[in-house]
């Protein structure tokens, strides 16, 4: 394994999306890591209460998130939907109902007999609650969509009551999909759940990033931020002494914004105030249907898909979320996967404090650390940051995402 010797690991490397609970028998490696902490996700039934137990047993080292990732969600049924809500029939008939509803063809009776009877989506939303209410740092994920998964073939019933169908190695796909509205449908209601207890959220996006933004762009309709253009503070200026000056009680002070020609300094400036707002208002957090905050994980979008992330909705409305954008050297930015230049065009058009870095790996150990230390020097390359720099940059990114304040911590 190379050196990580020019890592300054003691400034705080933090994973903002990894799986370590899909391989059990690596738990114990936790406490030997370098990384500081792990972001870990939830998929689907079984993980839930591991990456639950994980986090009771490494509580400065690890952030617990729960959801139902979008290659389960046609295990979830949702009991207000037309199609359901008439019936009044047996287990069976509401499961083959189901299925033939959120799946793009009707499966085969033999398909259909090997799926589990499905759960109501209202049962995982409280779970998930109760799981955010027993961890008051925990994030929501991995949830999202996927337009490209394909259920796996089936070789025996699953019966056990919360199993979950997995692709085992080598297993064959079916050519059964989950439907995107359906997808849709479970993604915006742990989005929900994320706005109501003010958590942070883990986006899966692949094959429909227009289609994550749209439901994003649908809960937060209506409830975009206020800002002021610095041409209109300036017109509310009023000069009280030689170099003072105070302000007609338009709109708040900290609810401005620079002009787009630079009339008051740099981006960067214009970021800093930004984000003191945002921190000063999550100090005081009213629910909402939308969370708080997102990172669109291991994010290879085209660039104009990019920048409608980044553009705002009107010259002075922002969206009300903080989005951030994660990268990896191992799914996004690998080089065997040929996607260098099109991920290093991303990370420079970035604003540079939502970046973040993550592994995605399924397994802890010395692999989290070496995925790590690749995608810091990976980030830091491409951005022109020195290591020390790029590495305390990304920590506050990492704070601000998961406790919305970069002071925030365990």
């Amino acid at each position: 394994m190379p050196s990580s010797s020019d890592i300054p690991w003691h400034l705080g490397i933090h994973d903002a999306h990894c799986h370590p609970t899909d391989t059990p028998t690596t738990l114990s490696l936790i406490p030997s890591l370098q990384t500081t902490t792990l972001t870990i996700m939830s998929t689907r039934f079984e993980d839930q209460p591991l990456v639950a137990s994980t986090a009771s047993q490494h509580p400065t080292t690890t952030i617990p998130s729960f959801g139902h990732h979008p290659w389960f969600s046609y295990l979830l049924y949702d009991s207000s939907s037309p199609h359901l809500c008439s019936l009044t029939s047996s287990p069976a008939e509401l499961k083959k109902a189901h299925y033939t509803h959120v799946l793009h063809s009707a499966p085969s009776d033999d398909f259909l007999a090997l799926l589990p009877a499905p759960t109501e989506l209202s049962t995982v939303l409280d779970e998930l609650r109760e799981r955010l209410q027993r961890f008051p740092n925990a994030l929501v994920g991995e949830i999202g969509m996927d337009r490209g998964f394909r259920l796996p073939l089936l070789e025996e019933p699953v019966t056990a009551p919360g199993a979950t169908p997995l692709r085992k190695e080598g297993q064959r796909l079916s050519d059964y999909r989950v439907t995107i509205e359906h997808q849709k449908t479970v993604f915006e209601a742990q989005l929900r759940v994320a706005g109501e207890l003010g958590r942070a959220v883990s986006v899966h996006g692949v094959g429909c990033h227009g289609a994550v933004f749209e439901v994003m762009r649908g809960l937060w309709k209506g409830r975009e931020r206020q800002v002021e253009r610095w041409r209109e503070r300036r017109r509310r200026r009023r000069k009280v002494a030689e170099g003072e000056y105070e302000f007609l009680p338009d709109m708040a002070e900290s609810d401005f914004e620079d002009d787009e020609d630079g009339e008051d300094g740099d981006g960067e400036k214009m970021q800093e105030k930004e984000t003191r707002s945002r921190v000063e208002s999550s100090r005081s957090y009213t629910p909402q249907p939308f969370p708080p905050r997102l990172c669109l994980h291991s994010f290879s979008a085209p660039l104009q898909q990019l920048e409608q992330w980044l553009k705002p909705p009107s010259p002075t409305t922002r969206y009300p979320s903080d989005v951030f954008f994660s990268f990896s050297t191992t799914i996004n930015a690998s080089p065997v996967r040929g996607h260098l230049s099109k991920v290093e065009e991303l990370i420079k058009r970035v604003p540079e404090n939502a970046v973040l870095v993550e592994s995605d790996l399924h397994t802890a150990g010395p692999e989290i650390d070496k995925a790590l230390a690749e995608a810091v020097r990976f980030v830091c390359r491409v951005r022109g940051w020195g290591m020390e720099d790029g590495v305390r940059r990304l920590a506050r990114n990492w704070r601000r995402f998961v406790y919305g304040d970069e002071e925030g911590g365990m």
